[in-house]
């Protein structure tokens, strides 16, 4: 496809660094993946939501009939507040299904990044190197060269940084933007935190079901409860006294604590299952600080780019940071495609100094197409939070009262299922519309050529 001297380094080997390798594998581009990790396959985490915008790419990529059989379809959203009273029920992921022709599922990370790392083509997996922390990222003449802590350095292209919400990347990009007086400046401290989170996961017992789905709501913390075939995890939102740009590191005895002030809180029904029940069988478990925030510059000097956490960060609470980060692939990789197509004719592509305005140019396009949605997407994602923890009476009130309303969300699924049509596609694969509801996708994939008889 592209010159072969381009290559692309991807710094951070989890569920977006594995995705983009199989976005660059099919593209025809050369990388390498650089994980800090002894493994790609992630052991610890709390679970995430794949929804229709990325199960519908991931599709693309070939991957999705194996990510249905380790998920849950995810039904009928179940709400209480903190003394076990009903608060209605959510069709969100109902009108998803409506919508799009799929429900949203419930997987872990261990088998999401499973079926990721495995799934690659096997002549790809020398690219894919564990233990590998950067130290140091500089440019070159004709890209850029990466240094790790155990000594070892690569040379590439350009470098894209999937390294999560405490990027080293994105720290580098700054410092080289100080370095060389650029107005392009990053906070150093871009992501808000107003909560905190607790996961656990623990065995599905109870008689809870895999898709089965609970939300306990009320002053200062809410939880959410998602049933998969072989375990269950539980996410508690505390909300901090004071938002903070610091980041903190809880141990044990901070989520033992935790629990010594919310344990009496119901997860389902009549007290049949409560925070502390959760917590004791718990496989395994953490207290994270949950950052907000879109990052002001997405790419530095046509070598260095974010996706994902280092680029935005969302609180979890409506699944929407992975499935961007997805997206953000996507977009990413197209513009990438269609720049080495351009330039396919030239001697030195994109590699050499003289490429460098049309690596540029890939990198404010794919930024310019996704930083409206993505900040739209942060700040729905803070809105669910906040109506979920009632931090003052009007959100109470439209918690308890207007969102158990149907029509209500209905009314709201319409108007986030034309946001959500917008999706980008890769639009240099050939492959077939997998998920088709009432609700069109504006930017069909490509079609599959038909070969003649």
């Amino acid at each position: 496809m592209g010159p072969t001297n381009f290559r692309v380094i991807v710094v951070g080997g989890g569920p977006v660094g594995l995705s983009c390798a199989h976005a660059l594998s099919q593209a025809g581009i050369d990388f390498i993946v650089l994980e800090q990790r002894s493994s790609f396959v992630i052991d610890a985490g709390s679970n995430l939501i794949l929804v229709p915008m990325s199960m519908r790419v991931l599709g693309q990529l070939g991957l999705l009939e194996e990510l249905k059989k380790v998920s849950s379809p995810l039904g009928i959203i179940n709400r209480m507040d903190h003394s076990g009273g009903r608060l209605g029920s959510m069709k969100w992921f109902l009108y998803d299904n409506e919508y799009f022709g799929a429900y949203p599922r419930v997987i872990s990370r261990h088998d999401l990044t499973k079926v990721l790392y495995q799934s690659l083509p096997t002549d790809t997996m020398p690219n894919l190197l564990p233990n590998k922390k950067v130290s140091d990222i500089s440019t070159t003449t004709n890209g850029v060269s990466i240094t790790c802590t155990d000594g070892t350095s690569y040379e590439g292209s350009v470098v894209i940084g999937a390294d999560g919400a405490h990027s080293f990347v994105r720290e580098r990009m700054r410092q080289l933007a100080i370095d060389n007086e650029s107005p392009l400046l990053n906070e150093e401290k871009p992501f808000l935190t107003t909560y905190r989170c607790l996961w656990t996961r623990f065995p599905t017992t109870n008689g809870l079901t895999p898709g089965t789905t609970w939300e306990t709501h009320g002053e200062k913390l809410a939880t959410q409860l998602f049933a998969g075939v072989d375990t269950v995890v539980m996410c508690i939102y505390e909300r901090l006294d004071e938002p903070t740009y610091d980041r903190c590191r809880y141990s044990k005895a901070d989520e033992e604590a935790l629990v010594g002030r919310w344990g009496h809180l119901p997860l389902t029904p009549g007290q049949t299952l409560t925070i502390r029940d959760a917590y004791k069988s718990s496989i395994q478990s953490g207290l994270v600080n949950l950052e907000e925030g879109v990052v002001k510059h997405w790419s530095w000097d046509g070598r260095i780019v974010l996706a994902g956490d280092a680029a935005h960060k969302f609180t979890p609470s409506t699944g929407a940071g992975f499935n961007n980060g997805i997206i953000d692939v996507v977009a990413l990789v197209n513009e990438l495609v269609k720049e080495l197509q351009a330039a396919h004719a030239e001697p030195l592509g994109l590699a050499a100094e003289s490429g460098k305005a049309q690596v540029m140019a890939a990198f404010k396009a794919y930024e310019a197409s996704r930083k409206e949605p993505v900040i739209e997407g942060c700040r729905a994602a803070g809105n669910a939070t906040a109506l979920a923890t009632w931090p003052n009476w009007i959100l109470k009130f439209i918690d308890r009262y207007i969102f158990s309303m149907h029509v209500v969300q209905k009314f709201l699924s319409n108007q986030q299922a034309s946001r959500t049509a917008r999706a980008p596609a890769f639009d240099f694969l050939d492959s077939e519309e997998e998920l088709v509801g009432t609700v069109p996708w504006i930017m069909p994939p490509k079609r599959k050529s038909v070969k003649s008889e």
